[in-house]
């Protein structure tokens, strides 16, 4: 008998047991919802793989009987988010709900807002590649409040310090940069056609002496050698007697005044006077000009002086010979100017202004040396067999070069700059965009670019950057290595 009645005691324990459990459980369910109802924060679990997918495609959170679908929508149009509610898997009215979305990325953030269109509600702002970022929905929904969190990472890789050194990454700065549009030429260097000059003797006579050689540097005025005239020689006693002449000639003239003051002389024996006068200095100065003009430095010898600075190429008179005003006795060459020669296309004759900067460059053994020039004159003419018209580039030759090299000429259309410019190496191909890898903290994330023009190793960033951020040039290829390992995926 107490046997039986110790059974049923525990029988009934065990029963007490279960019920009191089962009305814990009970509150507790009924706790967490009225917690929710209360506008405290429901969080749906989000997994990795597996999520649940709405009607549309979009990403489902549930609470309850009430679910979202939030979706990014880009189908022929920028992505942006569209919001749809149901109640017990039943579409709502867009103006039933009302959503907020906040946004963080690495570097940004976004608060979009939503409006009322078709069945659903879209979002205010665009939400740009790549969709690597903390999502947090709220939704408010008959006068209660739902929250989820989306955290995805895309396009994403986390490198520190260390390993950046040793992996040869270029940390570089976003920052503007003046484009120059070019025409790149093909041509040769050629001196002009005054380069060079033959030194006479201004008259005739003997070679006494020279005082430059072969190789000699000279500038213009610059004494190369002297000539024993017998032409001048003539010329200074002529010259004496005309400076003779104009001293009597002025005592006379001085003379016939007095006495036509006095009243003794008539005016006409004055002014016979004065004239004579008059012509002996006319012709006492034409004598000394020319005597100047053929380099008489007095006891008949001539002065042979450099017409032009320049070079001594060759002394073509030999001393003690008998030399006239055509025989040339040095040729001197000025190698300081150059033309570069190129041939212009006809249809890109109107795009080069004659004020245009140029540069001419020439490979040389040892380096590739450059010199600014600017251009001297365009042909008026373009030739027939070529369609081009010549262009004559003024440089000075301050590389000794020679005319016949083979230069490139670079003539710059013009000047404009770019507000983002990323050094070229630094694009990869990622999901079929040109990215290059920003860097926030110890993360480098992708980022699409659209792209203009390039110029001297460098590219136009038109969107997808922001001035003064941070990317990796150089063996930036490796961060899209890592992603290829991480297996990134895109999904909405």
């Amino acid at each position: 008998m107490n046997k039986s009645k110790n059974t049923l005691i525990a029988s009934g324990v065990i029963a007490l047991l279960i019920v009191l459990c089962a009305v814990a459980w009970y509150k507790t369910g009924n706790t967490s919802q009225s917690a929710t109802g209360h506008g405290e924060t429901s969080e749906a679990k989000v997994t990795v793989a597996g999520d649940e997918k709405g009607p549309h495609g979009g990403r489902l959170y549930r609470d309850g009987d009430f679910s979202v679908e939030v979706k990014i929508f880009e189908e022929g149009v920028e992505p942006h988010l569209r919001v749809y509610g149901y109640h017990k898997d039943k579409p709502l009215k867009p103006n039933e709900i009302n959503a907020n979305i906040y946004i963080k990325r690495l570097d940004a953030e976004q608060n979009i807002t939503f409006t009322p269109e078709s069945d659903y509600l879209i979002g205010n702002e665009i939400v740009y590649e790549p969709h690597s970022f903390v999502m947090k929905i709220n939704i408010d929904y008959q006068g209660k409040k739902y929250r989820w969190q989306w955290d995805t990472k895309e396009g994403r890789v986390t490198m520190l310090d260390s390993s950046i050194q040793s992996s040869g990454l270029e940390l570089l700065k976003v920052e503007p940069m003046i484009f120059e549009n070019s025409l790149e030429l093909k041509g040769e260097l050629k001196f002009p056609d005054n380069f060079e000059s033959f030194i006479t003797p201004k008259a005739s006579g003997t070679l006494t002496k020279t005082y430059r050689t072969i190789g000699d540097k000279v500038s213009q005025g610059d004494l190369l050698a002297t000539v024993q005239s017998q032409d001048l020689i003539r010329l200074n006693a002529e010259r004496t007697i005309a400076h003779d002449t104009l001293r009597f000639t002025r005592q006379k003239m001085e003379q016939e005044r007095a006495l036509f003051q006095k009243r003794v002389s008539p005016e006409i024996d004055y002014i016979n006077a004065k004239r004579e006068y008059e012509e002996a200095q006319t012709r006492a100065n034409e004598l000394n000009s020319l005597i100047r003009s053929y380099g008489g430095s007095g006891n008949s010898v001539i002065e042979v002086r450099a017409a032009m600075s320049g070079t001594v190429l060759e002394v073509l008179g030999a001393v003690g010979a008998n030399v006239t005003s055509s025989t040339p006795l040095f040729k001197i060459a000025n190698t300081s100017q150059l033309f570069a020669v190129v041939n212009i296309p006809a249809d890109k004759l109107d795009a080069i202004n004659s004020n245009a900067k140029v540069t001419i460059k020439t490979q040389m053994p040892a380096n590739t040396l450059e010199a600014l020039g600017r251009i001297k004159y365009i042909s008026d003419v373009i030739d027939p067999k070529t369609r081009t018209a010549q262009a004559f580039i003024e440089i000075p030759n301050k590389f000794n070069w020679r005319s016949g090299q083979l230069i490139t000429a670079q003539i710059f259309e013009n000047q404009n700059t770019k507000p983002m410019v990323v050094r070229e190496d630094a694009l990869q191909n990622f999901r079929d965009w040109d990215v290059v890898f920003i860097r926030v903290g110890n993360d480098f994330e992708a980022r699409p670019l659209e792209l203009g023009d390039k110029y001297n190793g460098f590219v136009e960033v038109k969107s997808g950057l922001k001035t003064g951020q941070i990317y990796a040039a150089g063996n930036s290829y490796l961060l899209k290595a890592e992603l290829g390992k991480s297996g990134a995926t895109h999904d909405h």
